[in-house]
């Protein structure tokens, strides 16, 4: 082979690699890019995903990325993929480092969990007028996979190198509780904040009766907080206007004190997150920041949401995106439960006060597969909309498994079993266990459509960090990894659907 450049095919490149000792399983074509005189792509060795570089010894040599050099003409040298490596792949392939996507008015989270599902995501959004946020993990579920936030954004950065998407990604931390979580988030490199309030809220101001209302807003309000927020709600009415219809607000008494006592620590920890993210990246901060309160008992309710956004702009707060808790329920994996009416006429009410307050996104939380809502969801949001995923990819995982290592799958479905108990106590489900087939009973062809019942899917949902924990971890990233343009291929088409379902425009 000649020097690389120009780039040569991809016939040429196969051939020269299979001259050297690295155990080359695949390359992968997309990633094979031209720079500075070398020629830079992905390969799958028996080790795992390295960097190949091919070029003369001498730029081998003063190319920032580590690895072995095997000597030729021209000469290769092969790389980790490392976190020394990563920082240099985001130096000299500027795409591959997360940025803001506060100028994109369609996005979506994609959340891989596994660190193998992004190239799917990619093909499919690369179909559309969106842009992705394919790192976004909570600090929850870095503990149930064992990764952290670095590995995350490390894995999208490669994933993005190995399809050459160009066009800009995210990277979320996600339902973060405390400065500390916002600090290792960002120390990370984050291009998005999701602070989670349901730990900041006093649920109780809704719940407790009316005559202890004042008593508690005497006794735990600030005097001077409390004349101004009286000030900014009181004898005021608030109207919005849209071509689908108007929407009047006014707060009493009560309803301005309930507000006060659920909100008030929820808007310090919000202002303090917003000041030190200025601190951190300027006045205009380039971290996209959402507020999530879908995490509580109760739905959200228009006078809620707009009571949230007026004591936050009181304060110098601004957002970019707020997950409220809608009426129905968002279960895990499955389709939204609840009056699809009901749930249209709020979810524009939430839309026209955004409008109104910032022009930020609504964030639809557990937006895996709520396929009967996407369309008014895309239709009332005119398209100014986040939509996060994340286990439904997962769930993808699961069915590839089903098909190609049905064995593996029998014992994936028992430890699930096994594990559903512990693992209900952390998320809003109404699994019925009773309802899931007994898989002894299954042939292995009939496996995969347990994937397509709302039961078995929650029970395999819910049950992920049990199984990437057990003795199967191994022989379930080996499946993935040897089927893994299967997997791309399946998660390609449902993000696909998603996106379809949502109205996003496609690309000509």
């Amino acid at each position: 082979m000649t020097e690389p450049n120009p780039i040569p095919s991809f016939e040429e490149i196969l051939k020269f690699l299979q001259a050297f000792p690295i155990d080359l399983q695949k390359v992968y074509p997309r990633s094979v890019s031209s720079m500075n005189g070398l020629l830079y792509g992905m390969i799958r060795t028996g080790q795992g995903k390295k960097l190949f570089v091919i070029g003369e010894k001498e730029l081998l040599f003063k190319d920032p990325f580590h690895g072995k050099i095997f000597h030729h003409a021209p000469s290769l040298k092969v790389c980790d993929l490392s976190p020394e490596n990563t920082l240099s792949l985001m130096e000299l392939f500027p795409f591959t480092r997360p940025v803001s996507l506060l100028n994109y008015p369609t996005t979506i989270g994609t959340g891989d969990r596994l660190g193998l599902a992004t190239p799917g995501h990619v093909r499919a959004v690369k179909k559309f007028r969106v842009r992705p946020v394919l790192a976004q993990q909570s600090i929850r579920e870095n503990g149930q996979t064992g990764r952290n936030f670095k590995a995350v954004i490390a894995d999208a950065a490669w994933s993005v190198f190995q399809e050459n998407y160009c066009e800009g990604y995210g990277a979320d931390g996600d339902h973060l509780k405390s400065l500390d979580e916002v600090r290792l988030a960002l120390d990370a490199g984050v291009s998005m904040i999701t602070i989670d309030l349901s730990e900041k809220l006093n649920f109780e101001a809704f719940s407790i009766p009316q005559e202890a209302i004042e008593r508690r807003f005497k006794g735990e309000i600030d005097p001077g907080d409390a004349k101004v927020l009286l000030h900014l709600f009181l004898d005021k009415e608030f109207t919005f206007r849209g071509s689908r219809g108007d929407l009047s607000i006014r707060f009493s008494d009560e309803e301005v004190k309930r507000n006060v006592l659920l909100f008030h620590q929820a808007i310090d920890f919000s202002e303090e997150v917003h000041q030190f993210l200025i601190q951190r990246t300027g006045r205009k901060p380039l971290i996209d920041f959402e507020i999530s309160i879908d995490e509580i008992p109760f739905p959200t309710s228009p006078e809620t949401h707009l009571f949230l956004m007026i004591a936050l702009r009181h304060r110098g707060v601004r957002i970019d995106s707020l997950a409220p808790r809608f009426i129905g329920e968002f279960q895990k994996g499955i389709d939204y439960r609840g009056e699809v009416t009901s749930f249209r006429e709020q979810f524009y009410r939430h839309v026209l006060i955004a409008q109104h307050y910032g022009n930020y996104k609504i964030s639809i939380h557990s937006g895996s597969d709520k396929f009967s809502i996407f369309p008014h969801i895309g239709e009332m949001s005119q398209g100014k909309i986040h939509l996060k995923t994340a286990g439904t990819s997962w769930l993808e995982a699961v069915r590839l498994i089903s098909l190609k290592d049905p064995s593996l799958y029998r014992e994936m479905h028992l430890q699930a079993l096994s594990a559903f108990g512990e693992a209900s106590k952390h998320y809003q489900v109404t699994t019925d266990i009773s309802c899931v087939p007994q898989i002894k009973d299954l042939t292995d062809l009939e496996l995969s459509g347990l994937l397509d019942q709302e039961n078995a899917r929650q029970l395999l949902h819910i049950t992920y960090g049990f199984l990437l924990k057990s003795e199967l971890r191994d022989r379930i990233f080996k499946t993935l990894i040897q089927y893994e343009e299967d997997y791309g291929s399946l998660l390609d088409k449902h993000i696909e659907k998603h996106l379809e379902y949502l109205g996003a425009e496609r690309r000509e």
